[in-house]
């Protein structure tokens, strides 16, 4: 059983020079991944991922793409006590540009696959990433540009 549950979007759109994702750097830590956080009581993932990404990167009509759900699960120390967090990440275009909101988010970037899996601090959210690029492809929604 998890300690924290999270949830949160790999947001894409498309671009003159093709699809580009967006990374986000978070403010405590410094690591660059997706919008997400935890759980608020009586929410599911769907409605704290839609929140979360509204939140943080003011993205308020994210499409989400069904058939593509990703589970990551690790460990980290806080304060010295060991944290079990599952995140579940969903898969949403959008044509909106959004901007940081509140104080969680130190910066935000639209990347191309290559950046974007280059900026990503950790491994398991690249591999992720990759999975969302091929769940794409698979579908037909080949990268423009």
């Amino acid at each position: 059983m998890p300690d924290e549950r999270a949830s949160g979007m790999i947001l894409f759109r498309n671009h003159s020079t093709g699809r580009h994702y967006l990374i986000i750097k978070n403010r405590i830590g410094g690591h660059w991944g997706f919008p997400k956080g935890r759980l608020e009581p009586g929410e599911d993932e769907m409605a704290a991922a839609l929140r979360e990404v509204e939140e943080e990167v003011g993205i308020r009509r994210p499409r989400v793409l069904p058939g593509f759900t990703e589970h990551l699960s690790y460990r980290f120390v806080r304060n010295r006590d060991v944290v079990f967090k599952e995140v579940t990440l969903f898969l949403a275009a959008t044509d909106e540009e959004g901007r940081r909101e509140g104080n969680e988010v130190e910066a935000m970037d639209w990347l191309p696959l290559p950046n974007a899996l280059s900026r990503l601090t950790y491994p398991e959210q690249r591999s992720t990433l990759l999975r969302a690029e091929a769940y794409l492809q698979a579908q037909g929604l080949q990268r423009e540009g």
